[in-house]
């Protein structure tokens, strides 16, 4: 059964996903697919979280009934509907370094998602709304959720990744939302015609802000790390970042293997499609801890960073000074 809505993303525009339509795939490609998931929708009007699951995964691991179909664009985040039916419809992903959604809900359909191949990152919503965490799923591994979800799932790390998406009942329409200082606010309901809500970079609304909102929002897209857990995370591979002018460096002092690399330059140095970036730092999987005086400029600083595709970046808190203050290892500027 084909789709009900039209062949073009949500948002009116198709600037930001690529599909192949329904009728694209080949009548012998949807019923074998239809064959293999049937098993899993019998007699069944609505499956749950778990069994959705399930679902993906089979269809993940299963890579002979989807394998060559994916297509990998830089541009545009490719997607194709591979199964439609009263109980369920299923969904094939393909994402690039950069490529993301929008926050978004599923119009009251419970969901899953397995990735296939590579890894992502997806954001969500903490309870009542005002925080958000993150979590890395790899190859073969998956996420389910009920109705009220809300998340932002991103590519993550330099190789492609395919993922499958079902949802049940089937989408029809998703809410998208805004990050705000107040949390996620409800902005537009719109009819469903592809899965994970492209980005919808031509219709967001940019509203005038003070810089304490600006921050307030930032904080939001970010999991801000204290001395000691920063400290604990550099000893684990990640890597400090120092934004501070050389005038608060002599003054205040420095961390020992914390890289300096001046605001005015850092998307340029750690996007990893820069020219002028640091080979060993500019990776979309680096685990990036900012660093200022006092932990304001750094938390602006690591969510531009993760609008660049940095999807692990994040900031200390209290900066250097809190750094100092917690007894961690400090040098005279030299």
């Amino acid at each position: 059964m084909g789709l009900t809505a039209s062949d073009v993303p949500p948002d009116g525009h198709g600037a930001t996903d690529t599909a192949i339509g329904p009728r694209n795939l080949d009548d012998e490609r949807r019923r074998t697919i239809a064959a293999f998931l049937d098993p899993y929708f019998a007699s069944r009007h609505r499956l749950s979280p778990r069994q959705l699951g399930v679902v993906t995964a089979a269809v993940a691991t299963n890579r002979r009934l989807w394998e060559d179909l994916v297509v990998e664009d830089a541009e545009q985040r490719w997607y194709l509907p591979v199964h439609r039916s009263q109980t369920c419809d299923v969904w094939l992903l393909a994402w690039l370094p950069g490529q993301d959604t929008d926050w978004h809900d599923h119009g009251g359909s419970s969901g899953s998602f397995c990735v296939a191949d590579g890894a992502l990152l997806e954001h969500l919503r903490t309870m009542g709304g005002h925080r958000v965490r993150t979590r890395q799923l790899n190859a073969s591994e998956h996420a389910s959720f009920g109705p009220a979800h809300v998340h932002n799932v991103s590519h993550f790390g330099d190789t492609p990744a395919v993922s499958v998406h079902a949802y049940s009942p089937p989408l029809v329409s998703m809410t998208y939302y805004e990050l705000t200082s107040a949390g996620l606010v409800a902005n537009e309901t719109v009819e469903v015609t592809s899965p994970e809500g492209p980005r919808r970079e031509l219709r967001r609304q940019r509203y005038l802000q003070g810089v304490d909102d600006l921050l307030a929002d930032a904080r939001l897209e970010i999991e801000r790390l204290s001395p000691r857990s920063a400290y604990r995370a550099v000893s684990a591979g990640a890597a400090l970042v120092d934004i501070r002018p050389l005038e608060q460096r002599r003054e205040e002092g420095e961390i020992p293997g914390a890289v300096v690399i001046g605001r005015n330059v850092l998307e340029w140095r750690l996007d990893p499609r820069s020219e002028a970036r640091i080979v060993e730092l500019a990776r979309y999987d680096a685990h990036i801890i900012v660093v200022c005086s006092e932990g304001y400029a750094s938390s602006l600083a690591a969510a531009s960073l993760r609008h660049v595709g940095l999807g692990r970046a994040t900031d200390l808190e209290g900066g250097f000074r809190a750094w100092k203050a917690a007894g961690l290892p400090t040098r005279p500027w030299r």
